[in-house]
């Protein structure tokens, strides 16, 4: 076995430059165990095999430069077991970060393979059973940063009782639809698990509703409460109060503006024919 290895032939076993090395040697994180006088030359021993496997998995695993420096000075047993497993917590929430991410990607693949569908949405009659919510109430219904801001609390309230699959609730003051030309969003909120009991939850009904999916722009959902309203008054049902619509946090830019899949749904009640 030999005992000392050149920059070249170390460089070579782990399929790295000789720049690494110079600038692992230059940063001190891995000091060759011997530099030739008269040449130059560095030269590492077998030990220091290890070590430089040990510096690229932690490099691979996400440590900066400084944090593989700082550990590689840290001699005490408990010092390096508390250095590790502080770093496995931060690579336990990067992996966390990582599947949010992934969960929303996914969403946005989703929404857009539905969005891109022709297939023509048609109206629904469905009665929906009786759901426990969240909701914060918003003092402007037209003001986008405040309808933005409460998308984030929303977010941060999910995040803090470990919520996984958000729903965001939206309630629309239906009955005031055909005196103004935009709706108005009443509250925005989050549907809760049946486990979990918050203060100031409330209550949407179990009840009959009139359904259809909004698959196009933002700007356009009034023509689809237009179907909807349409709809209800040609069947012979009666609007029994603001309508409900869900969706999550994807948006979709589209030619037109931006966009996304909303499910509205209209509480009714059947209009009994007088004889």
């Amino acid at each position: 076995m030999k005992n000392r290895y050149k920059t070249s032939e170390l460089a070579k076993i782990f399929n790295i430059s000789k720049q690494t090395l110079i600038f692992y040697h230059k940063k001190e994180i891995l000091v060759p165990d011997y530099i030739d006088d008269e040449n130059g030359y560095r030269y590492y021993s077998n030990s220091q095999i290890w070590d430089l496997f040990f510096i690229i998995a932690l490099k691979e695993a996400g440590f900066s430069l400084e944090e593989i420096k700082k550990y590689s000075r840290v001699k005490k047993v408990v010092e390096n077991i508390e250095f590790l497993e502080e770093k496995v917590d931060d690579i336990d929430e990067k992996i966390s970060e990582l599947m949010r991410s992934k969960k929303i990607i996914k969403e946005k693949i989703l929404c857009l393979k539905e969005m891109s569908s022709n297939l023509e949405e048609k109206i629904k009659h469905v009665r929906r059973a009786k759901e426990k919510v969240f909701f914060i109430k918003l003092k402007n219904p037209f003001d986008e940063g405040e309808i933005a801001e409460t998308y984030d609390k929303l977010k941060r309230i999910c995040n803090k009782n470990n919520i996984k699959d958000i729903v965001f609730i939206t309630t629309v003051g239906i009955t005031k639809f055909q005196k103004i030309k935009d709706l108005p969003l009443e509250k925005i909120g989050i549907l809760l698990p049946n486990e979990l009991n918050m203060e100031g939850q409330e209550y949407i009904q179990e009840g009959e509703y009139i359904s259809l999916k909004h698959k196009t722009t933002f700007d356009m959902i009034d023509l689809t409460y237009q179907n909807l309203i349409k709809y209800i008054l040609e069947k012979g049902y009666e609007i029994m109060g603001d309508s409900i619509e869900i969706g999550n946090e994807v948006v979709i830019p589209m030619e037109n503006g931006f966009g996304g899949i909303i499910e509205i749904f209209i509480p009714v009640k059947k209009i009994e024919k007088i004889e």
